[in-house]
């Protein structure tokens, strides 16, 4: 029996306190640094940042700048 309600019975119970790097998401200084080339990085380094973004907005923003580099890539 569990005597602190706030105790958690398995690790994964506690995923949602771990920090972002340890569960696999960017930090913030390699967003940072990422962000801060931004301007000359291709489509594949954007391809490999996308799912270490965990905040929704920039994710979103970083998607639509790789479908606008991949768009003038295909010529359409």
């Amino acid at each position: 029996m569990i005597d602190d309600p706030k105790e958690t019975t398995s690790p994964a119970c506690s995923a949602h306190e771990a920090d972002d790097a340890y569960m696999g998401f960017a930090t913030r200084a390699e967003i940072v640094a990422f962000l801060a080339g931004l301007d000359k990085v291709d489509a594949e380094a954007i391809r490999k940042m996308l799912p270490r973004i965990r905040d929704d907005a920039l994710h979103k923003e970083l998607r639509a700048r790789l479908a606008a580099i991949e768009s003038v890539k295909s010529g359409t």
